[in-house]
């Protein structure tokens, strides 16, 4: 007997949301306690890492067999920082980064990116460390027992993307990004719609500020990104193996 055909569900309705009011802003404005966004048209250096394994259910991180890593180049990048306390900011306008974009960025929009290199390394738990390692000749060697076959390997865990920003400036920063959107370039100055410098709208004298009043910021090296990566992959999907963590050694 055919079936008969499923019911289709009654359209829930929806939510009707609380609209979020926008302050007004009456006087000189703060900038360094408002959401900021942060543009580079030029390439950025980006990082993607996946893990990999023969095992269909890993339960353990030794199951881990291979780090497969790209690396290429993201253009036309806008960060956003949502919670600006003021040493963010700071930290933009100077261009203080460290390697990697820093936790208080999340991505608003991308381009393009093109990856031009891959290469995979074998995962090593020595000491309590995990180490990510050339692998060996045996293990790239198709007719050995530890033969590491990638493309037969399925990918497991999240992996990791991460962006270079310490060699690359932003073209320009737009200051309270949710509501009046000012654009400045680097010095503090205002832009015009063809982002040409309006000499006589400073907006912040970058000169004046007091370093010592905007250092708590938070940066980020590239093993640093990738440490707290593995952490949360440990932590989320391997909670017996959380006293692991990724070797300062590891490629």
């Amino acid at each position: 007997m055919a079936k008969a055909p499923a019911k289709k569900p009654k359209p829930v309705p929806a939510k009707k949301l609380p609209v979020k009011k926008v302050e007004k802003k009456t006087g000189p404005i703060d900038y360094f306690k408002y959401p900021f966004e942060v543009y580079y048209s030029d390439e950025l250096p980006v990082t993607s890492i996946d893990l990999k394994s023969d095992v269909d259910k890993c339960k353990r991180f030794k199951d881990i067999k291979i780090a497969h890593m790209e690396q290429g180049g993201s253009y036309g990048v806008v960060f956003f920082c949502s919670k600006n306390k003021g040493p963010e900011l700071y930290c933009a306008l100077t261009n203080s980064h460290d390697e990697m974009a820093p936790p208080w960025y999340s991505v608003e929009e991308e381009e393009s990116t093109d990856f031009n290199y891959g290469c995979d390394y074998a995962i090593k738990i020595e000491g309590g460390e995990i180490k990510f390692v050339d692998p060996t000749d045996e293990q790239m060697d198709e007719d050995s027992e530890e033969y590491l076959d990638q493309d037969a390997m399925i990918e497991f865990c999240y992996g990791f993307y991460g962006y270079h920003i310490e060699d690359s400036g932003p073209d320009y920063i737009i200051l309270d990004a949710l509501d009046t959107k000012v654009k400045i370039d680097l010095e503090g100055y205002a832009l015009d719609d063809d982002g040409e410098r309006i000499e006589s709208q400073r907006i912040i004298n970058v000169d004046e500020l007091d370093g010592e009043k905007y250092e708590g910021y938070e940066t980020r090296s590239f093993y640093e990104a990738k440490r707290e990566w593995i952490k949360s992959v440990l932590e989320k999907d391997f909670p017996k193996d959380k006293k692991l963590f990724l070797s300062p050694k590891s490629q």
